[in-house]
């Protein structure tokens, strides 16, 4: 078999009929590979000679990446990219890059969604009927939504339709983001202190990465902070939450409850606690899912990796500043190639 110019080393999708539909097309099939691992050392052996790789949960370590000697551009299925070393890549020299917009809608539903049923305590009711039963004489009576204030942390594409649709509902909405310091306000949302934040909100919702940063970005400290009628939504990364710390925050009822649509690890397995406890509700990572979702992410990222192959420079750079650094040295050695492309 030839070097392979352009590889894909996983997906959770069924096949890859879309992305070799478009790579055909391109003329670039016999470059390409398709696999289906997510083993370090396999992608090394197949992917020795890529340009650009595409991934899904493919673990990319500064070890991994050193040993991709031709490797210019990774390409992430999805808005997220903790599985890869950015660090590294940058320090390589290799553009990273994600499908930033695709999933923007169906994750900012599963964020409204969660609220609505932690909102109504709709999802007790429903076990119960579900059960047998008809109304539960123990549940709260829910509080009306409007007039309520929900707290981001996050602020980006996803917090801000979040932002749009909860203030559709009547909902104040106030946020935390630390790249927009400085600004007091934005489109309507109030942008305060991660503390102020978590101790105003009725609910917070999650809308960061995960990086160094914001790994247990939530811990101990931080929900101590919130009050005993608030709840916390995760639609990010479960990494962002310190699990163990949350565990013991619900069970001793500090905080109402909690809605994750991620977790720390994932698969949950079927002895963690979260799973016992009443005032937790868990979705299995689907916060981004939809037929035109998953759809447009996988044509997104064989559109970014062609762009790569053909000399151009691909949407949603993670690491903008290694391409500065290519632009710079190109212009010195008068070369045209993806550093000299503007971006």
């Amino acid at each position: 078999m030839a070097p392979a110019r352009l590889v894909f080393t996983d997906t959770t999708a069924p096949d890859y009929a879309i992305e070799q539909r478009l790579v055909d097309e391109s003329g670039l099939g016999e470059d390409t590979l398709y696999l289906q691992t997510r083993d370090p050392v396999d992608v090394v052996c197949h992917a020795a000679d890529a340009e650009v790789i595409v991934l899904s949960w493919a673990p990319f370590t500064r070890e991994t990446l050193s040993r991709l000697p031709r490797l210019r551009t990774l390409v992430r299925y999805g808005i997220g990219v903790d599985m890869v070393d950015v660090e590294a890549a940058t320090d390589l020299g290799i553009l990273v890059c994600n499908t930033a917009r695709y999933c923007l809608d169906e994750v900012s539903t599963h964020a409204i969604a969660l609220l609505l049923l932690l909102n109504r305590g709709l999802y007790p009711q429903l076990a119960h009927v579900r059960t047998g039963g008809w109304k539960l004489p123990d549940l709260p009576a829910p509080r009306r939504l409007a007039g309520l204030c929900l707290g981001l942390v996050g602020f980006g594409n996803i917090g801000w339709r979040v932002a749009a649709k909860a203030r559709g509902l009547g909902l104040e909405v106030v946020a935390h983001d630390p790249y927009l310091a400085g600004q007091t306000e934005l489109d309507g949302v109030h942008l305060l202190s991660l503390d102020e934040v978590l101790r105003r909100a009725d609910y917070v919702s999650l809308h960061c990465p995960l990086n160094a940063g914001t790994r247990h970005l939530i811990g101990a400290p931080q929900l101590a902070l919130m009050r005993p009628e608030a709840y916390l939504i995760n639609t990010a990364r479960g990494g962002i939450v310190d699990q163990a710390a949350l565990v013991d925050a619900l069970r001793a009822r500090r905080i109402a409850g909690a809605a994750l649509d991620v977790t720390d690890p994932e698969p949950l397995p079927a002895t963690d606690p979260l799973r016992d406890l009443d005032n937790v509700l868990l979705t299995p990572h689907v916060a981004h899912s939809s037929v035109e979702a998953l759809d447009e992410c996988r044509r997104t990222a064989a559109a970014h990796a062609l762009t790569v192959l053909r000399g151009g420079v691909p949407e949603d750079l993670v690491n903008r500043s290694v391409l500065e650094r290519l632009q710079r040295s190109a212009r010195r050695v008068g070369t045209a190639s993806v550093a000299s492309v503007s971006a």
